[in-house]
């Protein structure tokens, strides 16, 4: 049983699942250039154009082999063929129910990898679809106690909501799940956005909303989440899953194209993420007129083959935590 729903959900993250539609205002890339100000230069094909600071871009650093965390996560909006998907199979879906986890839920409904469950969480909070905050992720204020009291009552009985929204519960909450080697579900989440939690003073924090950076506070708000979600109930699943497929099925096709730098190969690429993974879309060469047809569709072939390895290295870290739930949940 559980071989088959492995290969039927290795299945649905397959191009072959999505009914390919057409997302009105996605257009494609007519032109590219890396400029001499440390600037990139995207046109589009319906001629609107955007200018990119080499210098503020995600980079890829060189040899990127070595991966400190399960997953490989890079800043890359979700491509057309991905959200058509989510579109037309999330139109299917009935009232979620019976789910145990945050992970089950979301990926019935958006499909992928842990990557997309990433992305789509994210993009999620950034839109303010979901919030920490809202009437359904309050806990219930109760006098009743556990007798005698359960660890997750100790550490949750001053949360004024079902994940730890203050800086300091976050922090206190992350502190304890490293000495008690529970990092869990963190331990897929990008450290960038760990360590931006865990430097991010309360007053900071509320400051990010005042400011409009809003991408910030979803980073910081992603790692407060993962270390809520072992104590999530059905309805805060129920609403989440519904806020993140909300979010997801009215993705803005006006969002700036990805890019990101390859260190190695001195180029930029425009990158989204596809039912299978990471893909590049369009290259560009720091030194391209230094640079041969052939030397270009070589680094270009090579840069091609580093996203193919990361794709892969996170389909089987996907495979060994899609066993491992199976295994706790006694499916053999």
């Amino acid at each position: 049983m559980k071989q088959f729903v492995m290969i039927l959900l290795i299945y649905l993250m397959l191009p072959g699942y999505l009914i390919a539609q057409n997302i009105p205002g996605a257009f494609g890339i007519s032109e590219i250039r890396w400029e001499l100000d440390y600037q990139i230069f995207l046109k589009m094909t319906n001629d609107s154009g955007y200018n990119y600071d080499v210098r503020q871009l995600f980079h890829i650093p060189k040899h990127e082999t070595g991966f400190e965390t399960d997953y490989v996560y890079y800043p890359v909006n979700l491509g057309p063929e991905y959200i058509n998907g989510v579109r037309y199979h999330g139109d299917s879906l009935g009232k979620a129910s019976g789910y145990k986890t945050l992970w089950s839920a979301l990926h019935e409904a958006v499909g992928g990898g842990w990557v997309h469950f990433t992305n789509c969480l994210l993009y999620a909070l950034e839109t303010g679809q979901l919030s920490l905050t809202a009437p359904l992720m309050q806990r219930i204020r109760t006098k009743w106690k556990p007798k005698p009291f359960t660890d997750s009552y100790l550490r949750t009985r001053k949360w004024k909501y079902y994940t730890p929204v203050r800086q300091k519960e976050a922090a206190k909450e992350y502190k304890l799940r490293t000495e008690r080697n529970e990092l869990g579900d963190l331990t897929s989440i990008p450290e960038t956005f760990i360590e931006l939690m865990l430097n991010t003073s309360e007053r900071d924090y509320r400051k990010l909303a005042e400011k409009g950076e809003k991408n910030r506070a979803a980073k910081i708000d992603l790692v407060k989440l993962m270390m809520g979600s072992n104590f999530l109930g059905e309805v805060q699943i129920n609403y989440i899953r519904s806020a993140v497929l909300r979010a997801v099925k009215n993705y803005s096709a006006s969002k700036l194209p990805s890019v990101v730098i390859f260190d190695e190969f001195d180029a930029a690429a425009v990158m989204t993420l596809v039912p299978e993974g990471y893909q590049i879309d369009a290259v560009v060469f720091k030194n391209s007129s230094e640079l041969t047809e052939s030397e270009k569709k070589a680094r270009t072939s090579k840069m091609i083959g580093i996203i193919a390895g990361i794709n892969d290295y996170n389909q089987n870290s996907f495979i060994k935590r899609l066993d491992s739930y199976y295994q706790k949940q006694g499916i053999p």
